[in-house]
């Protein structure tokens, strides 16, 4: 019989710990969602994560150490997501299509994931310290500019004179729209259809765009 290696010994417990971990941070995310920061405290946690509150502890001081790997690993899970989404994009898409379907896909994250991302925003702004801000912010000019550059990469479709600057404020259009009217409750908006919302603004977009739209 061959003699059991370190890696033979140490892989069952690594994986037993990354899955501790990812319900963990699963269970962290869920309750934000659901009840927000205030209620998404260690015991809370490792309840709904099925683990001892000394687990937790031994993975992260407080519950400040846990919010700062959560709102960055959503940071860089939304990234990881878009890329691949860029990816699959059929190349001779047109650019009026691929709009609307951002528009419907940034409602549809925004919607599904509204109470988490909420909390995710006001830490970000308010509870986090600097460095860890910095880290979040540079995280989010990434998506940022990965999705400006979902649209420039057909700016041959975008009859603006300046495609960049309108790329770009198009995006931000887009996600400060939404943000009003899923985070912050926006109340004119309440009570329109969301996915009606995401095509309004998408029709809005492709026409300051300069984009060809569909009769």
């Amino acid at each position: 019989m061959a003699p059991t290696t370190p890696v033979d010994i140490h892989a069952p417990k690594q994986a037993r710990s990354q899955q501790s971990m990812r319900r963990l941070i699963d269970a962290a995310r869920e309750i934000l969602n659901e009840e927000g920061l205030e209620a998404a405290t260690i015991p809370r946690i490792a309840e709904r994560a099925g683990l001892s509150v000394g687990s937790v502890y031994r993975r992260f001081s407080d519950k400040d150490a846990l919010l700062r790997e959560i709102c960055l690993q959503y940071f860089l899970d939304k990234h990881e997501f878009l890329s691949h989404m860029a990816e699959e994009i059929p190349p001779g898409a047109a650019l009026a299509d691929i709009v609307n379907g951002m528009a419907q896909g940034m409602m549809k994250s925004f919607l599904q994931d509204a109470g988490l991302m909420r909390a995710t925003f006001f830490y970000s702004r308010e509870q986090a310290e600097p460095k860890m801000r910095q880290k979040i912010e540079k995280a989010g000019r990434r998506t940022f500019e990965l999705v400006v550059g979902i649209l420039l990469a057909r700016r041959d479709q975008i009859g603006h004179s300046d495609p960049v600057t309108a790329a770009q404020l198009s995006i931000t259009m887009m996600l400060a729209t939404i943000r009003e009217m899923v985070l912050f409750h926006c109340p004119k908006m309440t009570n329109i259809e969301s996915s009606r919302v995401a095509s309004e603004l998408a029709l809005a977009v492709c026409r300051y765009l300069d984009v060809t739209t569909k009769a």
